[in-house]
């Protein structure tokens, strides 16, 4: 059955690593840590599948500052709608009251730490040369927002690009994660990057009340390309393909909302609430492929064969499980289709929360605590594709195999010198104001939560292994009432090795079930019916076992009195 099912992000509890080799200035480690030159090497390249130009990073320098300097500006233009620059910081949502996305005009310069320069981009501009408004979704009601320009077709491109996303990463004290992912991504055969660059934002708000306005230090920020059509043809790949986003896309055939853009009852709006469109309209091989792995009776192995490249699959979902980005289970992520080809690829997108980001939120928060499920496969289990891969045992090992091919290349050793190059550069913004004061930590937190970093893909490997042992997790559907009888049932659970499951059922009149309504065990059947309650609040629960001993809950939760509970389901009787 089809359930509606809510954001989930949250990773296993890890303790703290001494970084090996040159590691980050750390607590009782008084050396900062030096920029280093040392590069990622690529891993051996491709004979087919996703092959992606990779000379587009050659001009990247990793570790290196890049300065910005943004002129919000009063300029008539009947074609732009005049918004000041206030307006959007102070908005909670960065829109109007119709929805729509506010954007300031500005002129759009680069230059060096003393300001504009000649000879970089935009100097000596004195019109209008794009917008600028707030980006994300969390983010945009921040003290800090993160920021999207858009360039104007007269301006043309900044680095190939026109569409700037400026990322603030407040959440990360570290500000590095985003930039160390896309690093490693550059250097990865059947895979895409994105460009990414540090940048120091200085804003003059010519439409503040200020008479004599000068650019005002915005701090860090992570510059990352935008995945578009731009993008795709200069990264060498095909720029009228399908390009999608995934929003709330857990691979299931949507007829409601996923129709072909011709069909009369098409509807954009709702189709992009699964799904952003990124490149071409013309949905049939998206739909050919989630009719087929619908269709139980064709063999997963044909449909994955068929619609997907292997290499391209396995490599994006290892290394999202080696960088612990569990948040990729139904969105961050895109899906590309070059138009000569039926298969699609799986894009990176958006790891400012990995390398252990939940890991220490958990450890400072109480409702971010952790559900067992919530690593390796059983992470992906909501998704339709995953749960149909992963019931084959062959494609287990496939993964496990790519497991290790990546944490060869993956080290504690390459981290840590790509988190150097990084270090003096990002320390020495993040540690000043204005992000000192806007941290989500105290700052003397930086240098160790930079110090776990390289140490998070072995740990996240011995993990991954760990979860196979689990079955895998499930939903719980909303009791009803029939013949005077409150019926409760729930999906089936697996378990990788096929060992036997039962459920242990119970209902509580508080989430922590200290205070036991019933309780049954070790259930065959995945249904228990109970006499008419009395009128009343009341959480249930379900935890399945296997054979061996081991227990898994389901996908479910409950936050209350800020405090998270897994596995439970609230319910009231009237």
């Amino acid at each position: 059955m089809m359930v509606t099912r809510k954001p989930y992000r949250w990773m296993l509890v890890a303790a703290a690593m001494a970084a090996v080799g040159c590691s980050p200035q750390s607590p009782g480690n008084t050396t900062a840590i030096q920029p280093s030159t040392s590069q990622v090497e690529q891993m051996q390249e491709p004979v087919g599948g996703l092959r992606e130009n990779k000379q587009v990073y050659s001009q990247d320098e990793d570790g290196s500052i890049v300065h910005l300097y943004v002129t919000v500006v009063n300029e008539e233009n009947p074609e732009l709608k005049a918004t000041t620059f206030s307006e959007i910081n102070r908005s909670l949502n960065g829109m109007d009251a119709n929805g729509h996305d506010l954007k300031a005009k500005i002129i759009f310069q680069e230059g060096t730490a003393e300001g504009p320069q000649v000879g970089y981009f935009g100097y000596g501009e004195s019109r209008t040369n794009g917008t600028i408004e707030a980006r994300g979704e969390s983010s945009r009601s921040s003290q800090q927002k993160s920021f999207k320009i858009r360039l104007l077709d007269k301006a043309g491109y900044w680095r190939e690009q026109r569409n700037i996303n400026l990322n603030k990463h407040r959440p990360d004290i570290t500000r590095v994660r985003q930039k160390l992912s896309f690093d490693y991504f550059e250097q990865m055969p059947n895979m895409t990057s994105l460009r990414t660059q540090f940048v120091h934002v200085m804003v003059k708000d010519l439409t503040s009340h200020d008479p004599n306005p000068k650019f005002v230090d915005y701090g860090l920020y992570t510059q990352i390309e935008q995945p578009n059509k731009t993008m795709l043809q200069a990264h060498g790949l095909d720029r009228n393909g399908n390009l999608y986003k995934a929003i709330n896309f857990e691979f299931h055939r949507d007829e409601a909302k996923i129709k072909l853009a011709n069909d009369p009852t098409y509807d954009k709006k709702a189709f992009e609430s699964v799904m952003e469109i990124k490149g071409s309209e013309n949905h049939e091989k998206l739909i050919s492929m989630l009719d087929d792995l619908k269709n139980h009776s064709i063999p997963i192995k044909e449909v994955l064969d068929k619609h997907f490249d292997r290499e391209n699959y396995f490599t994006w979902l290892a290394a999202n499980i080696l960088m612990g980005n569990a948040d990729t289970a139904a969105h961050n992520f895109y899906l590309y289709s070059p138009s000569d080809s039926d298969q699609w690829y799986f894009l990176p997108w958006d790891y400012d929360l990995s390398w252990g980001f939940f890991e220490q939120e958990a450890k400072r928060s109480p409702l971010v605590t952790l559900g067992k499920w919530e690593f390796g496969i059983s992470n992906y289990w909501v998704s339709d594709l995953h749960s149909r891969v992963f019931k084959d045992p062959e494609n287990v090992k496939e993964l496990n195999e790519k497991i290790e091919e990546l944490s060869a290349f993956i080290t504690t050793e390459k981290t840590n010198a790509l988190l150097q190059s990084y270090y003096t550069n990002v320390s020495q913004y993040v540690k000043r104001q204005p992000d000192l004061y806007n941290l989500p930590q105290e700052v003397d937190k930086f240098d160790y939560e930079y110090s776990i970093i390289p140490g998070e893909p072995a740990r996240n490997k011995v993990r991954y292994y760990e979860g196979q042992e689990f079955p895998m997790p499930f939903y719980m559907d909303e009791p009803k009432d029939e013949k005077g009888k409150l019926v409760f049932t729930w999906d089936h659970s697996y378990d990788l090795q096929g060992d036997d499951l039962t459920y242990d059922f119970a209902i509580s009149y508080d989430p922590g079930f200290t205070k036991i309504y019933t309780q049954v065990k070790g259930l065959a059947g995945t249904n228990y019916a109970v006499d008419k309650m009395a009128k009343g609040r009341y959480f249930w629960r379900v935890i399945v076992r296997d054979s061996k001993g081991h227990e898994q809950t389901s996908f479910d939760r409950v936050e209350l009195d800020n405090t998270r509970y897994h596995g439970v389901k609230e319910f009231i009787v009237k």
